[in-house]
């Protein structure tokens, strides 16, 4: 099977699997087994794999097929201009996400936050990404999690990065900072936030249900953490949510005392994520 043959084969079997971009995938999936950029694949397209070559893009293909993402193929996930590490057990980036980063950066400018917490840092893209658009500033960064695979993940996205003012913590919350009494200027947070008995798209089932499902009503851990804010006297929160989740979540703070509240939408013009000024 030459590198023609092998990008026709799978595109077929893509699409007849309604992959939306199956010649784009084939390519990817190809190159990543080659090494290799894209424009290679086109080059030399006469070529012929190697056997090991061949076996390991057919079940690639194999795997896309059955919808498995793409991002756990290749060990890789695009987002906010950059390239991380991905791998299973870790939650895939959204590119949603990039909102909570932009108005996490206001906030540290616009009040001159010192030092961050994060709470559930799956692969570290927030903490990491504030970190490198804010380089200049004096932050630093303090997250957990309880899974190793997210946290490992974290790892090799902070080393990639050259990452320094970033320390990961192997905690629930922030139960790592009782006996280091911090004191954090802003809390942020993308737990899960899916109720349990929700039905998902089959290409969910990959990733971890511990990182998308939050309780019976699914903003159980987003109540938590708002109370933990409160009560840690942490001046300002921001979280996602769940797009109908919002009236929740209003009627959970108003009961707290709090200066100021403020919700923000996705691309989809759909509910995403909130402000807290205590």
């Amino acid at each position: 099977m030459n590198l023609k043959e092998a990008l026709d084969f799978g595109t077929k079997r893509l699409q007849s699997r309604q992959i939306l971009r199956p010649r784009l995938e084939s390519e990817i999936l190809l190159s990543f087994v080659l090494n290799q950029p894209r424009i290679y694949l086109h080059i030399h397209e006469t070529q012929a794999l190697s056997h090991f070559e061949e076996i390991r893009y057919l079940d690639f293909i194999w795997r896309r097929e059955q919808h498995e993402p793409i991002e756990y193929l290749t060990e890789k996930v695009s987002f906010y201009g950059e390239e991380f590490y991905i791998s299973h057990g870790t939650l895939i980036p959204r590119p949603e996400t990039e909102i909570l980063i932009d108005k996490a950066k206001e906030i540290i400018l616009q009040h001159s936050c010192k030092n961050i917490a994060e709470i559930g840092i799956g692969s570290g893209i927030i903490s990491i990404m504030l970190s490198l658009l804010l380089q200049d500033y004096p932050l630093k960064f303090y997250a957990s999690d309880i899974s190793p695979e997210s946290l490992f993940n974290a790892y090799v996205n902070l080393k990639k990065f050259k990452i320094s003012n970033l320390k990961l913590y192997k905690s629930a919350f922030l139960d790592f900072n009782t006996q280091n009494k911090l004191s954090f200027d802003l809390l942020i947070s993308n737990p899960p936030y899916i109720k349990n008995d929700e039905i998902l798209p089959h290409s969910l089932s990959y990733e971890p249900p511990k990182a998308l499902f939050g309780g019976e009503v699914g903003d159980e851990i987003l109540h938590q953490i708002i109370l933990l804010a409160y009560n840690a006297k942490i001046p300002h929160l921001i979280c996602e949510m769940g797009y109908n989740q919002r009236q929740s979540i209003e009627n959970f703070i108003h009961k707290i005392p709090h200066k100021k509240i403020e919700f923000y939408k996705d691309l989809a013009n759909l509910d995403r994520g909130f402000i807290v000024e205590f």
